[in-house]
């Protein structure tokens, strides 16, 4: 939903960019042709739209370009945080095919053992102190 807004607001601009120009560019011509305004006039006039239609895109397409990579960047730093978690590995290996179903559970077990004993030295962590403080 986020990439849609800037697209239509991207549209409209255009729109109105062009709408704009093309009404420049026929009016100064216009008047060039029934001699009002000389042809270095009418030139300079319709080549500094030009410019600023060309620099407002190149603008917008640099702008996207980067929006892009910031998406993509994103992407990739959530799949590296993925791949440092060993349970997220262990899947991984196990979807693969490297690990049979014995080694894949094996492996599951040790590590949730791990967690059960980090999470049991944490609440006696946390129980000390109150313990120390009854005494």
């Amino acid at each position: 939903m986020t990439r849609s807004k800037p697209r239509i607001v991207t549209g409209l601009m255009l729109g109105a960019f062009l709408a704009f120009g093309v009404d420049t560019i026929i009016i100064v011509g216009v008047l060039w042709y029934i001699g009002q305004i000389p042809g270095a006039t009418a030139g300079g006039v319709s080549a500094a739209v030009l410019v600023v239609f060309v620099l407002w895109i190149f603008g917008r397409w640099v702008r996207l370009r980067w929006a892009d990579r910031l998406d993509s960047e994103r992407v990739e730093s959530a799949d590296d945080r993925d791949q440092r978690d060993p349970l997220e590995q262990l899947k991984q290996r196990y979807a693969e095919g490297e690990i049979s179903d014995a080694e894949f559970e094996k492996q599951l077990d040790t590590l949730l053992d791990a967690d059960r004993r980090a999470e049991s030295s944490e609440d006696r962590s946390t129980l000390e102190p109150n313990s120390r403080e009854r005494k």
